[in-house]
């Protein structure tokens, strides 16, 4: 089976981290909007600036404060709100990501939807655009089966290379690139340009297992990391 063995757990922290952004803004949004300067405008309320009196200055900035506080309470507020929009459409998100190991069963059931639904619009009048939308999201979601399902048979088996190997880790659907040591600013920049991204987590450059991925690996192991080990090593051995 494809896709992330962790794809579940790691939805619901993403849902879990935008709910805990939202209270956190959302809190010190309450926090600002309650300042002690906006505490003390409200109990000196109607009370004008003194000029030339010497609480003049400390009033104006009370005022100043107490502004600078809402302007922030309302950022935070509306910071609150984005998060918590982020966790709603997360957990209702109807989506269908190849990372999500029930990836193609789900494909499956979207193309008999819409397969039903094209029927039903053959039986009734209709638009012509109305057919060609369904028409295109049903080839769209055929095709998006039959790649997940070509995948599912893929294989790509560890190869070494100069300085370090490339594995195919099943648990995340990731091909990684392992080094012995930190690789040189050329080759990060060559990974970084074909879409491998570093994860401290996994201690590994990687990117998502499919066929593209496959080939841009082996082209990369080939024309470039045993290459550039290669040189570096030529290089050492001219200064001995």
């Amino acid at each position: 089976m494809g896709g992330r063995a962790d794809y579940e757990e790691r939805r619901k922290r993403r849902i879990e981290t935008y709910e805990r952004l939202s209270k956190k803004a959302e809190a010190e949004s309450n926090e600002r909007s309650n300042s002690n300067a906006q505490r003390i405008l409200m109990m000196t309320a109607g009370q004008p600036i003194l000029v030339g009196h010497h609480s003049e200055k400390k009033h104006r900035r009370l005022i100043e404060k107490a502004n600078n506080d809402m302007r922030k309470s309302i950022e935070l507020s509306e910071k609150s709100e984005y998060y918590k929009s982020k966790a709603k459409s997360a957990e209702n998100s109807n989506v269908i990501y190849n990372d999500d190991p029930n990836a193609i069963p789900k494909l499956k059931n979207k193309l008999e939807r819409l397969e039903n639904q094209r029927e039903s619009i053959k039986s009734r009048e209709h638009e012509t655009w109305e057919l060609t939308n369904i028409g295109a999201n049903i080839r769209e979601t055929k095709l998006r089966i039959k790649r997940l399902e070509e995948q599912e048979k893929l294989v790509f088996p560890e190869v070494e290379f100069k300085g370090g190997k490339a594995i195919h880790n099943k648990e995340i659907n990731r091909i990684q690139l392992l080094f012995e040591g930190k690789p040189d600013e050329n080759i990060r920049n060559q990974l970084k340009h074909n879409g491998f991204h570093w994860s401290r987590k996994e201690g590994a450059w990687q990117r998502e297992f499919n066929k593209r991925t496959i080939y841009v690996t082996n082209s990369l192991i080939e024309n470039v990391l045993n290459k550039e080990n290669i040189k570096q090593e030529g290089e050492e051995e001219e200064f001995e």
